[in-house]
């Protein structure tokens, strides 16, 4: 009888793709996947570590993890990513109750560590992180196959001051576009309708490598695939969008109009003290190129509120831009003072309770964009990807449009006279906004 175990995978997107080449490697060992932890032999923690909410999280579930040794099938917990790699030994004296600890540059030792636990052993697999997975290396989905993450490259150079994904994820290096284009081939085989790139700077793809950007190649090259409809290009550095790369986007019939391109802010004084490498200005060309560029573009941003030294005037800089540009997408999140970054040491750190009633009225703000925005298309008919069936509803559906990421942005609720199946997609005329979302007929 196979060895079951069970993956928590917690964090980013780019973290679900480590989760899913760790789970590849352990199913060509013979272990097999449990339909839910309290009856796995073993259990892996993914965990996610760069501000310290992400910490706490991952900590709260190792523990309870942890919890299903006393009166459940576990026989071994491994806790592997990002919190191991930022504290290191720190973390292994502070819970004994966990067997093994991977980091980031030992996720390719899954298999023969979960061995070595399950025959008693307590041990951690560490090193550099300079792993990266190709198309060579086993990957099993963790979350079906329609909507998939491909990452083409790992690590950052950019060194924000906020930041500690450098020492982290270790320097930035790309896949080659073939490795991509072939993992990309081979996931559309698998029935793969949506393909989303992932990597902390995707406009940087390449360059560390042969010292010119790869990106307008690899989107040509995916565009050539046959079989997927959506490709979709998240996080991309506004200091490097350029028109060759908006006009990739938009000659191409599968990638989606939609781009991701965190500003973090926009008043230089605070962009410069982050260690952003980009300006106002450079953030209001990356805008101006992809709205001229791209025809029908929905564009995504990223900000924080509360940076060291952010004053109201700064803050209300932030309102003001983001009322004139009218972002389609909009996330934010408050500073998170990091052991061991830059910002950590700087001066004039915005107390909590100003930063939550930032981060409340920016968020005030976009719905109040989104809701404008998703009122001009009621009337529309607009292609939607079936991701759900909702429960609470009869014939009705849940899905996205180009203009939405997975996980991140909204969702249009889609009543039919006959359910599709999950992973098709639909044409359906939307009839009303709800907040950041949608609703709609299928047609």
């Amino acid at each position: 009888m196979s060895t079951k175990i069970w993956i928590e995978s917690l964090g980013c997107a780019k973290n679900q793709v480590d989760s899913e080449v760790m789970l590849g490697f352990l199913g060509n060992a013979g272990f097999q996947l449990a339909d839910r932890p309290e009856v796995a032999d073993l259990i892996i923690v993914n965990t996610c570590g760069f501000i310290e909410s992400a910490a706490e999280e991952s900590v709260d579930i190792i523990l309870e993890m942890a919890d299903l040794r006393k009166g459940g099938a576990c026989r071994g917990l491994i806790v592997a990513g990002c919190l191991y790699q930022r504290y290191g030994d720190g973390l292994r004296k502070e819970m004994p109750e966990v067997d093994a600890f991977v980091g980031c540059g030992a996720l390719k030792t899954i298999a023969k560590v979960s061995r070595d636990v399950l025959d008693g052993a307590k041990l951690v697999a560490a090193g550099p992180p300079d792993y990266l997975y190709d198309h060579r290396t086993p990957r099993a989905p963790l979350k079906g196959t329609a909507s998939v993450y491909v990452k083409i490259a790992e690590g950052c150079d950019n060194r924000c001051t906020y930041c500690t994904i450098p020492s982290i994820r270790g320097r930035y290096r790309s896949r080659s576009v073939e490795s991509v284009v072939k993992e990309t081939r081979e996931l559309v085989r698998r029935g793969a309708k949506e393909i989303n790139l992932v990597a902390q700077d995707t406009t940087y793809f390449g360059v560390p490598e042969t010292g010119d950007e790869q990106l307008t190649q690899l989107l040509r090259q995916l565009d050539g695939i046959r079989g997927k409809k959506w490709v979709r290009l998240l996080y991309l550095h506004p200091a490097r969008v350029t028109n060759a790369v908006a006009r990739a986007i938009d000659d191409s019939r599968s990638v989606c109009h939609y781009v991701d391109v965190p500003i973090q802010h926009i008043c230089d004084t605070i962009l410069h003290a982050m260690g952003r490498r980009c300006t106002s200005d450079d953030i209001r060309r990356a805008i101006d190129i992809l709205r001229a560029e791209i025809d029908d573009v929905a564009l995504r941003t990223t900000l924080m509120v509360g940076f060291p030294g952010e004053t109201d005037r700064h803050f209300e800089k932030m309102l003001e831009f983001v009322r004139e540009v009218k972002f389609d997408r909009l996330g934010a999140f408050m500073y998170s003072r990091e052991q061991g970054t830059a910002a950590a040491r700087l001066r004039r750190h915005v107390p909590r309770e100003v930063k939550e009633e930032r981060y409340e009225a920016l968020m005030q703000e976009q719905l109040t964009i989104s809701d404008a925005l998703n009122r001009s298309h009621i009337g529309t008919i607009m292609e939607v990807f079936v991701e759900s069936v909702d429960e609470s509803l009869p014939n009705t559906v849940i899905g996205r449009t180009y203009r939405d990421a997975p996980e991140v942005d909204g969702f249009v609720r889609v009543s039919c006279k006959i359910t599709p199946p999950v992973g098709e997609f639909i044409q359906a005329r939307i009839t009303a906004p709800h907040g950041h979302d949608l609703e709609g007929k299928m047609l």
